[in-house]
């Protein structure tokens, strides 16, 4: 993605936090160069200085086909993880002349997938379920397997992380803080939280 130097996000541990924070990611795989997407919820599971990314797929999604596609080789998928977002509104600074712009989190994590099955399959489906429903409650072991018969998974090697806070950094002290104290105040939850990671910016330790 086009990440300007004042909207680079390098530090590994802000970049995991942010990940955990916003693991319902978008996994993108361009066969043959045709682009194509699966949304969906992600493990984050480093392993002795290696990250990977665990999921699954419904076996009728033919997303997972790719992974094994005869022209892919090596090639890298594309998990979008997307954090809040907001609009800025150009009135909200004190410095002029300016224009409108969008304020967004992202990280992009780039890496090499293969297909898991036996009881990797049973770790990470279950992996899921107690990270995101931890009180689910118990299933008969018949209907259990006849959802691992519809389910592919899958876990992604990362190769490297691209990280980009667009937060108005490249504005002076004073509009940021004018537009963290609009964000703030807004109704809508994914304002506040932008002005969240805007505080959280600012309060970081520099070098």
């Amino acid at each position: 993605m086009y990440l300007p130097a004042y909207f680079r996000m390098d530090d590994h541990t802000e970049q995991l936090r942010f990940m955990r924070e916003n693991p319902f990611a978008t996994l993108i795989t361009a066969p043959d160069g045709v682009p194509y997407a699966t949304h969906l919820p992600i493990l984050i599971q480093p392993e002795n200085d290696r990250l990977y990314l665990r999921s699954h797929l419904a076996r009728a999604n033919k997303q997972w086909q790719h992974f094994g596609h005869e022209h892919a080789g090596n090639r890298e998928v594309l998990v979008i993880f997307q954090g809040p977002h907001a609009l800025i509104r150009s009135t909200w600074y004190d410095s002029s002349p300016t224009v409108p712009t969008w304020n967004y989190t992202a990280i992009h994590a780039y890496g090499l997938p293969r297909i898991v099955e036996g009881d990797k399959t049973h770790d990470i489906a279950y992996g899921l379920v107690k990270e995101f429903v931890p009180d689910m409650a118990p299933i008969p072991q018949e209907y259990e397997q006849r959802r691992f018969k519809a389910i592919v998974t899958f876990e992604i090697e990362v190769t490297r992380l691209e990280g980009k806070y667009k937060l108005s950094q490249n504005r002076n002290a004073q509009d940021q803080a004018n537009v963290r104290e609009y964000l703030s105040r807004s109704e809508r939850q994914e304002e506040r939280q932008t002005a969240e990671y805007m505080a959280r910016l600012s309060n970081a330790p520099r070098d």
